[in-house]
């Protein structure tokens, strides 16, 4: 009986498709806008093409979608999927995506054809720039940093895109609700080094990818055991504040790593402006 309950649960988080719900309030922004939040595809399908992840997008009504990296999977040559599913957001309304570890982690060439494929679908591809975006009559500050290396922060003597995007992008937050998109969650505690942004979303946990009652998920990648710091990670999904900055974490959609999703399906965040 217990083993059947636990193949009956991996088989739910592995296939159910979730949405979680958030409120943010603030008042930098006059009045309200739905953004629907995706990461992590790793190449899964929901239905042929996706349609059932489309549709389940589309049920939210957002009047923005963002993604945030790992659609594709490294050593998988497969791009269609991603490429496909893309096309069919940017159907619904405005797409702001950044790349994951899984789109920059491969040759320089392979990346550079990757970034034209995916803008060539519509997406708006952020890749250390920021641009203000119109919504419902008001506008906010999107950001978008490339996932590494976060260690160039600290020296002075190089040339640091993420550095010099935070900190143009901080000069205009007394005047517009400002938010960073960024794959990785671990860059709260990295990167950020006092440019408080209003709202940071990021995936790359993929929910901790075993979650257990009253603990959270067991494994992220750069933090808990792997990371030589804490025994559990300190982020893998949910929200999550620090120094004046509010950061969500989208459990994911797929999974690249030979365990099973347990008691964590796939998840569509929602995310409520007020």
């Amino acid at each position: 009986m217990f083993l059947c309950s636990i193949t009956v649960n991996i088989t739910i988080s592995d296939r159910t498709l979730t949405v979680s719900n958030y409120n943010i309030k603030t008042d930098k922004y006059s009045s309200s806008f739905r953004a629907v939040v995706l990461s992590d595809l790793h190449n899964k399908e929901y239905g042929k093409e996706n349609i059932r992840l489309i549709q389940k997008v589309k049920e939210q009504k957002p009047d923005i979608i963002f993604t945030l990296g790992d659609f594709v999977t490294k050593f998988d040559p497969n791009k269609s999927t991603s490429l496909k599913l893309y096309k069919e957001l940017t159907k619904i309304c405005r797409v702001y995506s950044v790349p994951g570890n899984h789109e920059t982690h491969r040759s320089y060439s392979e990346f550079v054809k990757l970034k034209e494929e995916i803008r060539a679908t519509g997406v708006t591809l952020l890749i250390n720039q920021a641009e203000k975006v119109k919504i419902n009559g008001d506008c906010i500050v999107v950001g978008g940093l490339r996932n590494y290396p976060y260690f160039e922060y600290l020296a002075p003597d190089y040339d640091c895109p993420e550095k010099d995007l935070l900190e143009s992008v901080v000069a205009r937050q007394k005047d517009n609700f400002v938010i960073l998109l960024n794959h990785h969650p671990e860059y709260l505690y990295w990167g950020l080094h006092g440019n408080k942004v209003d709202l940071m979303l990021c995936g790359h946990t993929h929910g901790g990818i075993i979650r257990l009652p009253y603990i959270g998920g067991l494994i992220a990648p750069n933090q808990g055991i792997l990371s030589g710091r804490e025994i559990l990670p300190v982020f893998t999904k949910g929200l999550y504040k620090k120094d004046g900055t509010t950061m969500i974490i989208t459990g994911g959609l797929g999974n690249e790593v030979p365990l099973p999703r347990y008691f964590n399906p796939p998840e569509i965040s929602v995310i409520d402006i007020n």
